[in-house]
């Protein structure tokens, strides 16, 4: 019985600290009810620099498959839930984690288009898919959530339950790295110079294999070169091998003749490769060659001429396919039942974007000196699939529910606190 007391006690403490917790929170959400309302949507040829809310199409060339379907798409959000069962038989759904991935996309209106950044945007976008799969079980449903706009269907090449178990893994292993980078992120706030470099490194430690790292693994990647390669002429190579069709004479050529010249580059040192022992390697291991020669082609900086920037393109596009591929193989299926809720941002539709308007360091052309991200004074960055006046309503009900129910319960829980610890009405 003292047992029983004792665990209603620590709910009680629990249930008003998140009752708190709740309440301040509804305050901040209210806070951005008040900004989203206020800010006046406008066309995206006229933005301004600062705080802006646009509406307008989502395009764009490069776009990435969705965990579970196998949607092309420039941002997914997979929510992962783990079953817990109970003593009594039952059990409940409770968060495992949330894995999110993404690649730059234009939002495009009748005046003009600009380049979006989605890292760490808040999301409001439609289910896209439902998933339940067991390390234990071959029953697995797949359950399609309603898409107003059918912009992602199931297909044929959605994700297998092995490979969705695999997924699962890597989910939770990022989003713990995820939490170890928030948290070394807050403690080593200070001066604003170092600030993209360690932001960089954050981005690396909260998930290496996304795109949000591929600043972070280029800057690694320059640094060796240079040291090896101060006139560049590596480099200069590695780009022309991706100007050609994977695979074709040109691409072959091009790909040899930048081991010749490694191995050139590299004959007058102490411990110089054997120019026979690197051929060998080319026709025993062509697929590590080539993924060295995709990274250093990819940490270029971004190129003024269009053909070689698109085969930077291609060589960072490579690059993050064998990233991905290596860790899919060297990672274990999780273990336990999982449900994986996915919700995915598609070429073609409509979205609502209320974010940060700056100066986009990588221009295509004069019509693209603008990105719209997440803003380091102002954090307001929220896209979504709702129209303005929806938009509104979902904030305006969720500060309420917020602020009078973390209030209900706060309160709630610290009556029966007090009513049991014999302090409420005690004169």
């Amino acid at each position: 019985m003292a047992q029983d007391d004792g665990r209603l006690l620590v709910s009680l403490i629990l249930g008003f600290g998140g009752g708190l917790y709740m309440f301040f929170k509804g305050f901040r959400e209210f806070r951005k009810y008040r900004l989203v309302a206020d800010t006046p949507e406008i066309r995206i040829r006229s933005i301004p620099m600062g705080l802006v809310k646009i509406r307008g199409q989502a395009l764009g060339e490069e776009t990435l498959p969705s965990p579970l379907t196998r949607t092309p798409c420039y941002l997914y959000k997979v929510v992962v839930e783990q079953w817990h069962s109970e003593s009594d038989g039952g059990g409940e759904w409770k968060h495992a984690a949330t894995d999110t991935g993404s690649v730059k996309f234009y939002l495009q209106d009748s005046s003009g288009n600009v380049l979006v950044d989605s890292t760490d945007a808040e999301l409001d976008l439609p289910r896209c898919a439902r998933r339940e799969v067991g390390s234990h079980s071959s029953g697995a449903s797949l359950n399609p959530g309603s898409q107003a706009q059918g912009a992602a269907a199931v297909t044929a090449t959605a994700a297998t339950d092995m490979e969705l178990l695999q997924y699962v893994a890597q989910a939770q292993s990022r989003h713990l790295t995820q939490m170890v980078g928030k948290g070394i992120g807050f403690i080593s706030r200070g001066d604003p110079a170092q600030s993209p470099g360690r932001q960089s490194f954050l981005n690396f430690l909260a998930d290496p294999t996304g795109a949000g790292a591929e600043d972070f693994r280029s800057r690694m990647m320059r640094s060796m070169v240079a040291r090896q390669d101060p006139s560049g002429e590596i480099s200069r190579l590695a780009l022309e091998v991706w100007k050609y069709p994977q695979g074709s004479r040109e691409f072959q050529s091009a790909l040899q003749r930048v081991v010749q010249a490694y191995a050139h580059m590299m004959a007058s040192a102490k411990h110089a490769p054997d120019p026979g022992g690197m051929e060998a390697q080319v026709r025993e291991h062509p697929e590590q060659v080539l993924q060295m020669v995709a990274h250093v082609a990819g940490a270029a900086e971004p190129q003024a001429d269009p053909e070689t920037e698109k085969a930077r393109q291609a060589a960072l596009a490579y690059g993050r396919e064998q990233i991905a591929v290596m860790t899919q193989r060297e990672t274990h299926m999780a273990s336990g039942r999982f449900r994986l809720t996915e919700y995915c941002l598609v070429p073609g539709q409509m979205y609502d974007i209320t974010g940060t308007c700056a100066e986009n360091p990588h221009p295509q052309d004069e019509y693209d000196r603008n990105i719209i991200l997440k803003g380091t004074n102002e954090p307001t960055f929220l896209i979504s699939s709702k129209t303005e006046k929806e938009i509104e309503s979902s904030l305006r009900k969720r500060t309420a529910w917020m602020v009078l129910g973390g209030a209900a319960l706060a309160v709630a829980c610290l009556a029966i606190l007090l009513g049991k610890l014999g302090l409420l009405w005690k004169h």
